[in-house]
Order: structure tokens, then sequence, then C-alpha cells
């Protein structure tokens, strides 16, 4: 009896379009599973793994949103199924890791500054989905959730770093605690901050870009309590010197087309 091979079957265009949907929005379930992840070590005193947590789970919403991008799968679901993984991600986890790490003892004020920076980050995202949907920005408008709640898990690496655990003496917790609120309020903020897709790397430059990303990277790695601080204080302030630069650059446009429009009208 002869023997028929058996055909290997080709995945259609149908099926490989649906992997490649299913990709991003799996991506996005591992952020918010770390963010679930995050509170529940939060909860339970382990405050370095919780921020171990929130930083990768930043790294796979970055990942998310440029794989949807590169195959062209984006989805109104993909959108705001990413907005309630940010929220969990970088609002409720960032809240409860720092509430937990250091405003416990404060009571019912604790709760209610933890709570600020969730409802703030609630806020944001939201803002975001009504203003920026379909739209391709040079910068964000106000500070993004996803570094709001990094850079509160950087915080709790650094100031371990430095050798400093809670409770915290008052003239270290104040500081602490009022970083933490400025953080929650500049997310609400009109404050612009630049968005990486300003940054284009093309032609020639592609190649050396891409070895001394690698060769930062891990730099970073290597130091990276003091080194992600040091690198999240400088985008904190890049917000309102470009603030700045845009204010006076429209200034600078609004002297030079006052005289113009006053000169037309002299006859």
């Amino acid at each position: 009896m002869a023997t028929r091979r058996a055909k290997r079957r080709r995945p259609s265009d149908r099926e490989r379009g649906r992997v490649i949907y299913l990709l991003p929005n799996l991506i996005t379930t591992a952020a918010l599973l770390l963010g679930f992840w995050s509170i529940a070590l939060s909860i339970g005193g382990d405050f370095q793994g919780a921020a171990l947590a929130i930083v990768l789970a930043g790294v796979a919403d970055t990942l998310d949103g440029r794989i949807a991008r590169m195959t062209r799968s984006t989805s109104s679901f993909g959108v705001e199924y990413d907005s309630l993984s940010d929220l969990v991600s970088f609002g409720l986890a960032p809240a409860l890791l720092f509430y937990n790490w250091t405003l416990i003892p404060l009571g019912p004020r604790g709760w209610l500054i933890a709570a600020l920076f969730a409802l703030c980050a609630a806020l944001r995202l939201a803002r975001f989905n009504v203003k920026a949907r379909g739209t391709d920005q040079l910068h964000y408008e106000g500070l993004p959730s996803t570094f709001a709640g990094g850079f509160v898990a950087v915080m709790v690496w650094f100031v371990s770093w430095i050798g400093f655990e809670p409770p915290f003496v008052p003239a270290l917790g104040l500081p602490i605690t009022g970083g933490f609120a400025v953080l929650a309020l500049l997310m609400v903020s009109p404050v612009p901050y630049p968005s990486l897709r300003m940054v284009k790397i093309e032609g020639k430059r592609a190649y050396p870009t891409l070895v001394a990303l690698v060769l930062f990277t891990v730099a970073i790695l290597l130091n990276h309590e003091p080194m992600m601080f040091g690198l999240g204080v400088v985008f904190l302030f890049s917000g309102p010197v470009y603030w700045f630069m845009l204010r006076r650059r429209e200034r600078a446009s609004a002297m030079i087309e006052a005289p113009e429009e006053t000169g037309s009208d002299v006859r």
C-alpha cells in the first residue's frame, strides 16, 4: 500500500494576521500581570521586587506599542486595553508600593497621598485617550504615567542604594513624599514633555547609534540605581525646560509678526 506524504498546511494570511494582532496584546497582558505582581510583592514587604516588576512592566509597555505600529496591528481594543494595563502597572502599583514603603505611619493622610497618585494617573490616561488618539504628537501633555510609575520604583532602589531604609526621619521622609506628590501633579499638568518620536535615526547614523545604545544600556544595568535615578531626574526637568523653550519661541514669532501686521496698515 503506497504511503502518501502528508502535506504541511501553510498558515493562511488570515491566521498570520491573527497572530500579529495578538502579539502586542499579549505583551500588554504581560505588563498588566507584572503590575499586579508588583502590588502583591509590595503588600508582602518585598519593595525591591515590587519596584523591579514595575520597571519590567515599563519595558513591556514600550514594546507593545512599537510592535503594534511596526506590524500595523493597532486597534481601538488595543488602545483601551493598554490604558487599563497602564492604570494597574503605573497608577495603582506605584501608589501601593509607595504607600506600603513609607506612607503607612501617616495613617489616613498617607492613604490620601497614595490615592492622589493613582487618581492623577487615571486622569492622565483619560486625557491622553481623548486628545492624542489618532494624532502623532512630538511631545506629551503632562508627565507620562509610564515614567511617573517607573520613577517611583527607581526612587525606591536609589534610596536603598544610598543606605536608607524606612521608617525615615522627617528630614528625609518629607522630601521623598513631596517628590511623590509632585510626580502625581505633573501627570495632570499642561507641562509638555518631549516624546521619543522627536528622535529620528536613519541612514548612516543607524548602526553607530545602535552600538552606542547597547553600550549605554550595559552601563545602566551595571549601575542601575544611580544611573536610572539620574536619567529620571534629567527627564523630569526636561519638561519645564522644554516648556520654557516653546514659550520663548512663541514670543519671538509674535514679535516678528507684530511689526509686519503694523506695517501693512500704514498707507
